[in-house]
């Protein structure tokens, strides 16, 4: 690996953009507990300024920042939502405003100091924040620039030496940290997701598989909006058979085939696929109505006909492949709405279409 992708971690873009839940949900704590601490700190050192009669400048800096906290933390609470879409850019937009702090504090005292609070926010920064490494770098690098020209500029030279050696020092242990933090805590998100989709996909399908359908239809249990308007119950026609007379191996390859079929046919129609078990399969959605469902299912059955997976064991079969749905319509304002409900209605509906013959659709 070159020294420029060890820096700027050039491979991270996809660990982003995999686990941007994660970090989102991530970057709000950060927010939230960053101005809860900041809050308290500012008013303990107000406190301090008045009691022990700091001038006039500590006691406005300190005044000010305290009182920009609490608007702040009362504009998280008030718009949560939005902040958790954009937690990004308030965590930066909250640590521009703390290195403008640790500079007008340090600014307010009597006498020319050293930097101490810039130190900490240039060292601290890196470890803190989660995004693209580049843009972390350039954000504190152009802090680093600012404190030091101030410092040249407002406290002369021999402090700006002094500075420049626990500014330079700092901004390079938070790079190097901040690097390593950054993609520890992006690897264990990755981890963390990988296992969650292997936990809830069907590896034969690659369709969601049973955990998951009752993760849905469980949050219709916390959320009106959520619940599923349309259920299809699905079974492969004689799959016992077909397995019997082709194989496993070719019995796996027809589920696989099946499964992406279903996958496709759910991007376009707005529906969610899983695999029951077996060769059972359950469809959701929340758009459409009783009449919807019966085109959606007709549809479904002929594009798995398309599939022309080979079927052919007597003379009665139809050549391919195919399957029996049955489908239920579901009021999601009644009251006795209830998932259970909905699957043994819609399972009833399937047998009816496997008693009619297969390779069709009922619906209830």
């Amino acid at each position: 690996m070159k020294v420029w992708e060890r820096f700027f971690l050039t491979g991270e873009k996809g660990l982003f953009e995999k686990n941007r839940e994660a970090v989102n949900e991530y970057l709000t704590a950060v927010v939230q507990a960053v101005d809860i601490i900041f809050l308290f700190l500012m008013g303990v050192m107000t406190c301090v300024s008045y009691g022990f009669n700091y001038n006039i400048m500590f006691k406005a800096v300190y005044s000010s920042f305290l009182a920009g906290a609490l608007l702040f933390f009362a504009f998280l609470r008030i718009f949560k939502r939005f902040i958790k879409r954009h937690p990004l850019f308030f965590i930066y937009f909250f640590f521009f405003c703390f290195l403008v702090f640790t500079v007008l504090a340090n600014f307010a005292a009597d006498n020319p100091q050293d930097y101490v609070s810039s130190v900490c926010a240039i060292f601290i920064i890196p470890l803190v924040i989660l995004d693209r490494t580049l843009r972390v770098n350039i954000f504190v690098s152009i802090a680093l620039v600012a404190c030091l020209v101030l410092s040249y500029f407002y406290k002369g030279p021999s402090y700006m030496a002094r500075d420049s050696v626990n500014l330079c020092m700092y901004y390079l242990a938070g790079m190097a940290l901040g690097r390593s933090v950054r993609l520890s805590r992006l690897r264990g998100y990755d981890t963390e997701r990988i296992l969650t989709v292997e936990r809830n996909t069907d590896s034969l399908t690659k369709l969601a598989n049973r955990r998951k359908l009752f993760e849905y239809l469980r949050r219709g249990d916390q959320n009106v909006l959520m619940r599923p308007t349309g259920m299809f119950m699905i079974d492969i026609d004689k799959f016992k058979q077909y397995n019997d007379h082709y194989g496993h191996r070719a019995g796996d390859i027809c589920l696989g085939l099946v499964g992406k079929c279903f996958a496709e046919y759910g991007e376009k129609n707005k529906m969610k696929f899983f695999r029951y078990g077996g060769e059972e399969f359950c469809g959701l959605c929340w758009t459409k109505d009783y009449m919807e469902l019966a085109s959606c299912a007709e549809g479904l059955l002929q594009a798995v006909r398309d599939l022309r997976i080979l079927f052919n064991i007597d003379g009665t079969a139809s050549g391919v492949v195919t399957i029996s749905i049955g489908y239920a319509y579901f009021d999601r304002d009644k009251e006795d709405y209830n998932f259970e409900t909905m699957i043994k209605i819609a399972d009833s509906a399937l047998y009816s279409a496997k008693s009619h013959g297969r390779n069709c659709a009922r619906g209830s």
